[in-house]
């Protein structure tokens, strides 16, 4: 079991970074936040008045969690462009076929194929985390916040990574594919803001549950809830379920 699951995600990740896709999509996203985090650097600096002191401003809040934000952003876009090609362009390529006659199970494709979608999202993510630890060497701050809030980022990551391999293994489109799992990942931040409108109590409590910023905000603010911990694992593992019951389906066709 767990060999056939290795073998598969060895195999995806070594394609997925090696391809010109994956080198373009993180060239761009550290072009983006050069781009934005230099700036804000010079403007905290003003801000606290001191250079690279904190003060009585807190760093996280003003420079770090602007920085978070915007990686995740990114991350909604680039992480779908990445998992189209985990099973969409493979039926387009017609190697899909060949993938089912291995014996290994659908399970196996299916978790094997998340492991080397996430371990390529872990790679974009850890590029982004450059920026804030490369601060440490001008300014001194809690290092607590910073991880709790990439823990949280690593869970929002495999998110979208489930959802772009369940994307992926609906259709032969490569572009549908894309379009679909950004339409799935925006959606579950748009709940957020349901809750933010709504008058019901039972449906707010049900939305806050099930909403990825309202379980995010706990590891920006430097804290790791078991509750926000498992919605990200369940999550992860249903749509990840989803795509092995949709790999599953295709042997009987």
């Amino acid at each position: 079991m767990i060999s056939g699951v290795l073998t598969v995600a060895w195999k995806d990740f070594r394609v997925l970074v090696t391809s010109p896709m994956f080198l373009m999509v993180a060239g761009l996203c550290a072009t983006i936040w050069s781009y934005n985090y230099l700036p804000q650097i010079f403007q905290f600096e003003r801000i606290s008045g001191r250079a690279f002191q904190t003060g009585g401003i807190n760093i996280h809040q003003t420079l770090f969690a602007s920085h978070i934000a915007r990686a995740n952003i990114i991350l909604i876009f680039a992480i779908p462009a990445l998992t189209m090609r985990l099973l969409a362009e493979e039926k387009k390529l017609r190697t899909y076929d060949l993938l089912l006659t291995v014996p290994i199970t659908a399970a196996q494709i299916a978790v094997g194929k998340f492991i080397a979608a996430f371990g390529t999202g872990m790679v974009l993510l850890g590029i982004s985390a450059l920026y804030p630890m490369g601060t440490a060497f001008f300014a001194d701050f809690s290092v607590g916040p910073l991880v709790s809030s990439y823990v949280g980022m690593a869970m929002v990551t495999g998110v979208y990574v489930a959802v772009g391999l369940f994307a992926s293994s609906v259709t032969e489109s490569v572009v549908l594919s894309v379009v679909l799992a950004l339409i799935l990942n925006l959606a579950l931040w748009f709940l957020g803001q349901v809750v933010e409108i709504s008058d019901q109590p039972v449906l707010t409590a049900v939305l806050e549950h099930i909403s990825v910023p309202q379980q995010f905000v706990s590891f920006l603010k430097g804290s790791l809830k078991l509750s926000a911990v498992t919605f990200f694992t369940a999550t992860m593992a249903f749509f990840v379920f989803l795509t092995e019951r949709v790999v599953e389906s295709s042997r009987w066709r």
